[in-house]
């Protein structure tokens, strides 16, 4: 059942994605922590709180707060604040007390907000929207019932903690992906790609094949071992982090798993550390989540703040969301599309049918039962009560209005692409958006190429080896939250690289990146590609063309995707795309 809360929520918290701890005896304690009985609240009230917290930092608030009755303890009191620098950080959270860090006796603000959310996805507390606290559910009340001495988890414990995960979607999603490829495995990348509301802010997945080209051509440790631990979009995050618990569990196992590529006519190999296999008793375990046999479905836990976690507009979609689920939910058998549509009306959303069939995926690659069909869909699952906060902010950003008024006519590559939109936006993702473009080019437009990236390097190039006549384009991305003006730097730059494959002189730049095109190819193009232009952009490309003698253009990214669907149906090629890039002006499709 999905309950409308009445009146509006203090705060709106990131709930039902957790990327960072893993220990279940840390997770057990910070349960125990709402057992005003528990051996961990005693000795939080009597001895670590009054050590590790400052009188300046809120020790006799945080001890007062415990002594609450029924024990209902804030959000801030719970995870407490950050300090800068993190080296001067002082404890002044109930969690940050209760686990201990690394190199300090307590750990800070981030990695205690995870464990809250994290207690909270298991269902072990729930969440009192009214006044933004927290308090222990009968699951969590018998999770710190069963403690017993020592650290290790006893068998009741164990059980327990199986249980709550088989109830968290995101959890229940691998095992089913897992089973659907029983006798190999999967990287967190090829679970992370199906996790999730895939072409959305807030769930991008780092195109693997990239990766493992950059892995195989680097020749340095440290660097090679900083680009597994750091190159990941966040559904690969969320996906390596449940499958842990998954794995620590028995659920799943972990194993490495040889990942061979070809590009550009090479073939790169490397082995993917983060890679999983279900277990015996992962099969099992998902039997359990449908009821199978004897066993009774394992109804789970959703919360709103899950459907969506990025973006100036994700309470629109969380809203959005959770009342298609509402309406799916508490319909008795098939449900068509268009009453659904009909439904959305009545509480003020105009959506198309295309939107309400992409939340439906979004649902189902969540963790959800949802048979889908051509026109209507059943539902095949069973939640618990959870609460649509009211919100004023309920109003569709830029960005999804671009993605909704394309997806309908995107029905030849995946729609994981129009994360391309959010990433074009967004200046902090710039390495993903260079990695997603080339791959899309590659993979979907059937280009040569690589990405490069890099000091004194493009970031990547394309080419083609068997049309009848063959060209490569030099290609620079740029993500800007409020378009791209190409500046005269910039352009400058560009003029450097064509230039440098002009007279490809290794003095002038030592890595040679230029010798990734084919030898035989004679014409090149640039390409600028970005969420949008603005400014004096096309006269700094027709500048580039006239000192270089080479043409190019500015795609902007609505394009780019609209590109890569029409080459994929057949309606463009190469030559005709090689026309538009050859005009020394904006590449537009007619």
């Amino acid at each position: 059942m999905i309950n409308i809360l009445p009146t509006h929520a203090t705060s709106f918290r990131a709930f039902g994605w957790v990327q960072d701890p893993s220990n279940f005896r840390s997770l057990c304690d910070v349960v125990a922590i709402f057992d005003e009985n528990s051996k961990k609240h005693n000795d939080l009230k009597d001895t670590i709180i009054p050590r590790l917290v400052e009188e300046r930092d809120g020790k006799d608030r945080l001890l007062k707060s415990m002594d609450s009755r029924p024990l209902k303890l804030s959000y801030l009191d719970l995870v407490g604040t950050s300090f800068m620098p993190r080296g001067s950080a002082r404890c002044n959270g109930i969690v940050q007390a209760t686990v201990i860090g690394q190199v300090r006796e307590f750990i800070s603000d981030w990695p205690a907000d995870n464990f809250v959310r994290w207690a909270y996805a298991f269902g072990f507390i729930k969440y009192n929207y009214s006044d933004d606290t927290f308090e222990i559910t009968e699951k969590g009340l018998e999770l710190s019932l069963a403690k017993t001495l020592g650290d290790d988890l006893n068998e009741i414990e164990k059980e327990l903690l199986t249980t709550a995960i088989l109830a968290y979607p995101p959890a229940v999603r691998i095992l089913r992906l897992l089973s659907e490829n029983e006798g190999t495995h999967l990287t967190k990348f090829e679970i992370g790609k199906q996790l999730g509301f895939i072409g959305e802010d807030g769930f991008t997945s780092l195109p693997q094949s990239v990766l493992v080209r950059e892995l195989a051509i680097t020749d340095d440790a440290k660097e090679k071992n900083k680009m597994k631990a750091d190159w990941d979009g966040s559904s690969d995050k969320y996906a390596r982090m449940t499958s842990k618990w998954l794995a620590k569990l028995g659920l799943v196992i972990q194993k490495p798993k040889r990942i061979t590529v070809t590009i550009a006519d090479e073939t790169y190999t490397e082995t993917i550390g983060q890679a999983y296999i279900i277990s015996a008793s992962g099969i099992s375990a998902l039997n359990r989540t449908i009821g199978k046999s004897k066993h009774k479905r394992i109804a789970k836990n959703v919360c709103f703040e899950m459907l969506a976690t990025k973006g100036s507009d994700r309470e629109y979609l969380r809203t959005r969301r959770t009342y298609i689920l509402k309406f799916i939910s508490e319909n008795k058998g098939e449900i068509r599309y268009d009453e659904v549509k009909e439904k959305l009306k009545q509480v003020a959303f105009e959506e198309s049918i295309e939107t309400i069939k992409a939340d439906l995926k979004g649902l189902i690659n969540l963790g959800l039962n949802i048979q889908v069909y051509a026109n209507s869909c059943i539902w095949n699952d069973e939640i618990n009560e959870f609460t649509l906060p009211l919100t004023q902010n309920l109003t569709k950003s830029s960005l999804t209005e671009i993605k909704e008024e394309i997806r309908p006519y995107i029905t030849h590559i995946s729609h994981e692409y129009l994360s391309l939109i959010d990433l074009a936006y967004d200046s902090k993702q710039n390495r993903l958006f260079e990695m997603k473009t080339l791959e899309l080019l590659i993979d979907e437009c059937e280009y040569n190429g690589l990405h490069l990236g890099g000091s004194r390097k493009p970031d990547g190039i394309i080419y083609t080896s068997e049309d009848a006549e063959n060209y490569g384009v030099i290609i620079d991305t740029k993500a800007y939250s409020k378009g791209y003006s190409l500046p005269i730097s910039q352009a400058d730059e560009m003029e450097r690289y064509i230039r440098e494959n002009q007279t490809r002189d290794d003095e002038v730049n030592p890595n040679e990146w230029w010798n990734n095109f084919d030898n035989r190819i004679s014409k090149h193009y640039f390409m600028f590609i970005s969420g949008h232009f603005i400014g004096n952009y096309k006269s700094q490309i027709e500048r580039i063309s006239r000192n270089t003698n080479t043409r190019g253009t500015s795609l902007n990214v609505k394009n780019l995707l609209l590109c890569a669907n029409l080459y994929k149906a057949g309606e463009l090629t190469h030559h005709s795309i090689g026309e538009k890039i050859n005009n020394s002006y904006e590449f537009v499709l007619q």
